[in-house]
């Protein structure tokens, strides 16, 4: 059996190996094959990956929460009120999430140990100690998805739609793709290796958010000549608030026991489209809105769900192999402008490519 994990030297650690094929297998099925088959070793090995793609989410939100509410507080929204309403929405789907009231740090070491079980010599069934892993995590995740949709839902409230973008860029995503997008940027390496990079990091972050119908982060993918595309139905995150979760009897969020609707008009954060989640837009804005200013293209083209979903509604996210092959739509759908050939692309020719287009337009 071939090793599962390899270390990747431009992210500097362990990534799982294989394929497309092979990791659009969410890691809770390796893990479970690993223990059919005897394999401690390789088990105990991706149950820890598994720990480490659910903790990147973790470790996101945990960002996420503080700074969404420092926007409310720096919009002019008293403290007292910003921590009521926050209760508020935590009581709301205290009806569908276990552990929603509890402090998050808790339930996340209840998961790091339930993992933990998976491969302890006292776990008698440890396939059943995997479900159990993964469906604490899911209930984890799925609480601080929703407890945000209710803050953002918050932000547009009181401030209209168009200050949920600002609230993206200004407080929540905007630094973070400053220090993190960084490594998608032709100007700083080459974009064979940055696409394979935005591919794999796909499947990766899906994996963490348990996307996909099985709610194991098994994907759906395609591949050609021209780009890789990886899709599910729904992600774990916005598509699943869309749809709301029957394994929970949890309703859409829009449903008018929560409350919480999709965007009712459309914007360039939006792909130009009505019906887009709150949550989803920070895809348009994270894979698109800034890449397309600072780099001068897309580095995922995203075609999301959008209300009123229907049988084949899904999510999907496309890299291109060619960056010069995107196509002009992937720029126009979200009011941009696809640079000429002429024009250079990455950071470093941001100036040059503006004046460019600055000219085009003149």
């Amino acid at each position: 059996m071939s090793e599962p994990l390899i270390h990747n030297e431009t992210l500097g650690r362990l990534i799982r190996s294989g394929g497309w094929a092979e990791l659009a297998e969410g890691t809770p099925r390796l893990v479970a094959r690993a223990l059919d088959a005897g394999d401690m070793k390789t088990a105990r090995a991706l149950a820890d990956f598994l720990r480490q793609e659910m903790e990147v989410v973790f470790n996101i939100y945990s960002m996420w929460f503080p700074d969404t509410l420092k926007c409310l507080r720096d919009k002019g929204m008293p403290e007292a009120e910003v921590t009521a309403a926050h209760d508020a929405i935590r009581q709301t789907l205290s009806r569908w999430h276990r552990n929603v009231l509890r402090p998050r740090d808790e339930v996340w070491a209840e998961v790091e140990a339930a993992i933990a079980a998976v491969t302890a010599e006292a776990t008698a069934d440890r396939r059943a100690a995997v479900d159990a892993a993964v469906d604490l995590w899911r209930d984890l995740h799925d609480s601080e998805v929703d407890q945000l949709a209710g803050l953002f839902d918050l932000v547009i409230t009181r401030h209209g739609e168009p200050a949920l973008r600002e609230m993206y860029e200004g407080w929540v995503i905007g630094s973070w793709f400053a220090k993190r997008y960084q490594r998608f940027d032709v100007s700083k390496i080459d974009w064979a290796e940055a696409s394979w990079l935005l591919t794999y990091l796909g499947f990766e972050g899906m994996h963490g958010h348990l996307s996909g119908t099985a709610r194991d982060g098994t994907l759906d993918y395609s591949e050609d000549d021209e780009k890789v595309t990886i899709s599910f139905a729904p992600c774990g995150s916005g598509g699943r608030s869309m749809a709301g979760e029957p394994r929970d009897g949890l309703p859409p969020l829009r449903d008018p026991a929560i409350g919480w609707p999709e965007l009712r008009e459309a914007h360039d954060f939006t792909w130009n489209e009505t019906g887009i989640c709150a949550y989803c837009a920070h895809c348009c804005i994270l894979h698109e809105n800034l890449p397309i200013a600072a780099f001068g293209y897309p580095v995922r083209v995203t075609h999301p769900p959008k209300a009123p979903l229907t049988g084949e509604s899904r999510c999907s996210w496309t890299v291109y192999k060619d960056v010069r092959a995107i196509p002009e739509e992937a720029y126009t759908r979200v009011g941009a402008v696809k640079p000429p050939a002429e024009a250079p692309l990455g950071s470093a020719g941001r100036e040059e490519r503006d004046r460019i287009l600055e000219a085009r337009r003149g």
